[in-house]
């Protein structure tokens, strides 16, 4: 695992981009010559997150990763109570890939991540192949239930919803925030400097300290906004599409959803002895997948 993390050490750098309402921002690791990948991911996280894991991939694709919408150094409009679905992230990824003129690409994504790169990728021609780990796949019921008005009374209720809300936001200093998570039991199953880089983006400095770049309310939007359609996205890529499935409690990819996955065409691999946030776990298998190693 350690030994993957030279090349991006030296080669990761920071970049942004200008659309329509502002910023998009993230981590590149440059190399023209190479197929692009481009990674998005999970709810209340950011790119920076994920360096270990696409710095492996560096050898092999043009890696870029995104900063969504109300997450880490992206500077785009986040209004809590204007979120319904995921669409407004894929419109993010769309406007990116628009101004990328390039053909080929691979849209992997973790979490959220992997739906938003599923929803992006929809109609266009210029993306040859979807990577998902532990990709969201609600149940239609759910989805349903989702756009309805009932939902403004049961969405803001579902469990990651609520406790989003509950979240610590500011802190005395990052070395204070960062003491804090070692300690949460979410965290002591990750590999070695994987926190470290999380904290770099996912926390901002401010007069008093440091907050989470990620608003609470608006992570807890994203968890309630469920009226994308995450099934129609699969079901028009087919084949194109591979996904990692964690064999955890903690899966967002359940034992129908896999079958369904399946039905549609996709390639489902499990991960054994990994849970949801298998990338932060085991970057190295997790870019194994990612480049179609594994």
């Amino acid at each position: 695992m350690h030994g993957h993390n030279q090349p991006e050490m030296a080669s990761a750098e920071r970049f942004s981009v200008e659309i329509g309402e502002g910023r998009l921002a993230g981590w590149r690791w440059p190399a023209p010559e190479k197929p692009p990948l481009l990674f998005c991911h999970a709810t209340g996280f950011c790119a920076s997150a994920y360096k270990r894991m696409l710095g492996a991939l560096s050898p092999r694709f043009d890696v870029v990763a995104l900063d969504m919408r109300g997450h880490g150094r992206t500077a785009l409009p986040a209004a809590p109570r204007s979120l319904r679905s995921w669409a407004v992230y894929a419109r993010d990824v769309e406007a990116f890939l628009d101004g990328q003129a390039r053909d080929g690409w691979t849209l992997a994504g973790h979490s959220m991540g992997g739906v938003v790169s599923s929803l992006a990728a929809r109609g266009r021609r210029d993306v040859a192949a979807l990577r998902l780990i532990e990709p969201v796949a609600m149940p239609s019921l759910l989805v349903l239930a989702a756009r309805t008005p009932l939902w403004r009374l049961l969405g803001p209720r579902m469990p990651l919803a609520a406790g989003a809300r509950r979240r610590r936001a500011d802190w005395p200093s990052r070395a204070d925030a960062a003491a804090a998570y070692a300690q949460k039991p979410l965290f002591r199953d990750w590999a070695p400097g994987v926190l470290a880089d999380y904290l770099e983006d996912g926390l901002v400095d401010t007069p008093a300290g440091a907050r989470l770049a990620c608003d609470p309310a608006w992570e807890a939007a994203t968890y309630a906004a469920q009226a994308h359609d995450f099934w129609g996205a699969v079901r028009a890529a087919g084949p194109a599409v591979s996904v990692l499935a964690a064999d955890a409690p903690s899966s967002t990819v359940w034992r129908f959803a896999r079958a369904r996955l399946r039905r549609l065409g996709a390639s489902v691999k499990d991960a054994s002895g990994l849970g949801h946030l298998a990338p932060m776990q085991d970057p190295a298998r997790c870019a194994a997948f990612l480049a179609a190693e594994g």
